[in-house]
């Protein structure tokens, strides 16, 4: 299952208890995924699936929840998860009045088939990035990346200069979104949107990816149509 599929799983749980569901895009959200109708409520949504990775959620992700449900006028703002929570985010969420949804509570429901290879950012993390776990990626005589892990919250890593870190998936999700809609992006632009400046790690990862391709002025990534089309043909 990936993250989008489990937000589908936590969107079906609120219809079948009579609400009307309105699933948020995957870029752009302000951290909702889901806004779930019913008579006078307005619930946000967050869905955050961490259950087959080290990450938990933490008091950051519960108070940007709260500040996600005043900006849209919600009655209620509410986390459901498959993992673990921090002590201080249970904290945060008591005191902000925020409801944590454990997946354990909700209905088994079967999963919507994941699209075709190119169509989402869930389709190439899986086919191309999750297997380069174990890797060695190289992409001059002094830049590697050894990858140790890589799941659903991001990619650990030890850099050429043997420093040990994790990138977060969420800067991968941005800079495939970007790549799928406009065709390009610098490594620039990914150091303006994460705060772990890691571009060069993002870059080096996702060139592992056949149809995405290295720039040099400026630095970054490119997409070759032509063969993406064929990989979606095929």
């Amino acid at each position: 299952m990936n993250p989008r599929q489990f937000e589908e799983l936590v969107c079906d749980h609120f219809r079948k208890m009579g609400y009307r569901v309105e699933l948020t895009p995957y870029t752009n959200d302000y951290g909702v995924d889901a806004f779930a109708y019913k008579e006078k409520q307005k619930v946000a949504v967050q869905a955050k699936m961490y259950g087959n990775s080290t990450r938990k959620v933490n008091r950051q992700m519960i108070m940007e929840l709260h500040g996600a449900k005043g900006y849209f006028d919600c009655t209620k703002a509410l986390l459901a998860t498959d993992g673990v929570l921090m002590p201080d985010a249970i904290t945060v969420a008591e005191k902000l009045g925020i409801e944590i949804l454990h997946f354990s509570q909700m209905p088994i429901i079967e999963a919507p088939a994941t699209e075709t290879v190119g169509g989402t950012f869930e389709a190439i993390w899986e086919k191309y990035i999750l297997p380069l776990q174990g890797r060695t990626l190289v992409r001059s005589k002094d830049e590697t990346n050894q990858i140790l892990k890589v799941d659903w919250g991001g990619v650990e890593r030890i850099t050429s200069k043997g420093n040990k870190g994790k990138i977060k998936i969420e800067i991968f999700r941005l800079t495939i979104n970007r790549l799928l809609k406009d065709g390009y992006i610098t490594r620039d632009e990914i150091n303006q949107n994460y705060s772990g400046r890691a571009s060069s790690g993002v870059v080096l990862i996702l060139s592992q990816v056949p149809f995405f391709e290295l720039t040099s002025s400026p630095i970054g990534l490119t997409v070759n149509q032509k063969l993406l089309k064929r990989l979606k043909k095929g």
